[in-house]
C-alpha cells in the first residue's frame, strides 16, 4: 500500500525560509569578504601611487616562541621609491639597511660588517622592504583578504618558502591609506610587529642619504658567501 501523501505542517513551512535565508547569507559572505578586501588593496595602491620620497619614524617588537620578553627596536627610515631606501637603527641595535633596487646591504657597525643580499620575497626582514618600495603587485606574491579591522589586509603567501613569514598583516592608516603598522607571523609561533609615526610623504631627502659609505675597516661580505649552507642573512 502506498504511504498517504501529507503536506508540510505550519513548522515546517515556516523553518523553509529561515533556511533559504541561512543559506544565501552564506552564499553573500565570501563576496562581500571579497570586495572589502578588494577595496582595501585598491586604496593601499592608490595611496602609494604618486608616492616618490617618504620618511617617518618606525618602532618594531619582535617576539619569539618561548622567549617571554620581546625585543624591541626604533629608528628611522627614508624612501626615494622605487629604487632607494634606508633604514637607521637607534635603539635596540646600531644597524643600517640600504636598499639600492635589489641590492640591500646591511651594516652592523659594532661587528665593524656589512652584509650584502639580494632582495628577495623568502626572507622574513625583507617583507617590509618590498611593501614599501611596490604595492601594486601583492595579488601575484600573497592571497589578500580582509582582515577583522576595518583597515586590514591579510597577505597569505602563495608558495610558502622556507623561514618566510607565514602571514602578513598590514593595517592602514585611517586618513592616508598608507601602510601605518605591519605584522609578520612568524614560522614557529613568533611574531614581528613594524609600527610607523611621524610619517611624512613628497620631502625633499638628500640623494646621499642612500649611498653606502662604510667606514674605513669594515669588512664586505656576500650573503651567499656568508651563508653557503642557505641559512638566513641577519
Amino acid at each position: 500500500m502506498a504511504a498517504a501523501f501529507r503536506l508540510p505542517s505550519r513548522r515546517a513551512w515556516g523553518l523553509l525560509p529561515a533556511a533559504a535565508l541561512c543559506f544565501g547569507a552564506a552564499a553573500v559572505a565570501p563576496a562581500l569578504a571579497a570586495d572589502a578586501a578588494a577595496a582595501r588593496l585598491e586604496r593601499l595602491v592608490h595611496a602609494y601611487a604618486d608616492v616618490r620620497t617618504l620618511t617617518g619614524a618606525f618602532t618594531q617588537e619582535t617576539r619569539f616562541a618561548g622567549f617571554p620578553t620581546p625585543r624591541t627596536y626604533a629608528g628611522t627610515v627614508a624612501l626615494d621609491r622605487p629604487e632607494r631606501m634606508r633604514w637607521d637603527y637607534t635603539e635596540g641595535s646600531r644597524q643600517q639597511v640600504y636598499v639600492d633596487g635589489r641590492t640591500v646591504t646591511v651594516y652592523a657597525p659594532e661587528a665593524k660588517q656589512a652584509v650584502e643580499s639580494t632582495l628577495t620575497p623568502a626572507s622574513d626582514r625583507q617583507v617590509p622592504l618590498h611593501l614599501l618600495a611596490d604595492v601594486t603587485d601583492l595579488e601575484r606574491t600573497y592571497a589578500v583578504a580582509a582582515g577583522p579591522d576595518p583597515q586590514e589586509l591579510v597577505l597569505t603567501p602563495r608558495e610558502p618558502a622556507a623561514g618566510a613569514p607565514e602571514a602578513v598583516h598590514l593595517w592602514l592608516d585611517p586618513d592616508t591609506g598608507l601602510i601605518a603598522r605591519v605584522r609578520l607571523e612568524l614560522p614557529g609561533g613568533g611574531r614581528s610587529d613594524l609600527t610607523f609615526r611621524d610619517v611624512r610623504v613628497g620631502v625633499p631627502v638628500d640623494p646621499a642619504r642612500f649611498e653606502v659609505n662604510l667606514p674605513e675597516g669594515v669588512h664586505r661580505v656576500r650573503a651567499d658567501t656568508l651563508f653557503p649552507s642557505g641559512r638566513k642573512a641577519p
